[in-house]
């Protein structure tokens, strides 16, 4: 009897542990973030802008992005992910080396497809890296002068994204999410939303560390 209940119980844990590590593995997915945006100083070329063209200095500070995605994992590895996501970095422009908008920001509201895969480190820990197409919904920046706000803007633009990250497994079905991403846009195209004139050539190159919460169901 004492033998049978040792098989027992060690087959219960066994079918458990195999259980719980399935629905870490398998299925769908829902996860809101926010995180912190970090970008380098953009250049491009400024088109009648206040009666103004020349170049185009854009010095970029801290930010932040939040957004909510849903996903599957095909098995233990392999995942898609489809979502959202607003970002805003504040910005400074000067243009033509001599005409300062000493506020502002440079911000995009973007829709993104990621491939997933996901290492069997442990039951707890699962690191994971992924890359994926972003499509721009809206991106602008505004130029901000002695309470004086000019608006541009552009969208449809495709941009790519990288990421690496861990997932936590608190439970079967809650996960806390840290990730490191970047994402690129080149030749960025801004026109007036209320005026006239236009911002070419510049880039958008996002890196972000954000925290998720993953709900699996």
């Amino acid at each position: 009897m004492k033998k049978l209940n040792h098989m027992g119980i060690k087959l219960l844990l066994t079918v458990s542990l195999v259980a719980s590590m399935s629905c870490f593995a398998e299925g769908w997915y829902i996860k809101p973030y926010v995180g912190l945006s970090s970008m380098s100083d953009v250049a491009g070329k400024a088109e009648n802008i206040e009666m103004v063209s020349g170049s185009t200095d854009v010095k970029l500070g801290e930010g932040f992005n939040a957004g909510l995605s849903t996903g599957f994992y095909y098995n233990e590895n392999v995942g898609v992910e489809l979502g959202w996501e607003y970002r805003t970095n504040s910005s400074e422009t000067l243009i033509a080396s001599n005409m300062i908008y000493p506020e502002g920001n440079y911000a995009s509201n973007t829709f993104f497809l990621n491939g997933l895969y996901q290492f069997d480190v442990n039951q707890r820990w699962k690191p994971y890296v992924g890359a994926g197409v972003v499509w721009v919904q809206e991106i602008d920046i505004d130029l901000e002068s002695n309470g004086n706000e000019l608006s541009y803007s552009g969208d449809s633009d495709i941009g790519y994204q990288a990421m690496l990250g861990v997932n936590y497994h608190m439970s079967d079905t809650w996960s806390a999410q840290f990730e490191a991403r970047y994402l690129s846009l080149s030749d960025v195209e801004l026109s007036g939303e209320t005026t006239v004139g236009a911002i070419s050539g510049l880039d958008y190159e996002p890196i972000t560390l954000q925290l998720g919460l993953v709900y699996k169901f």
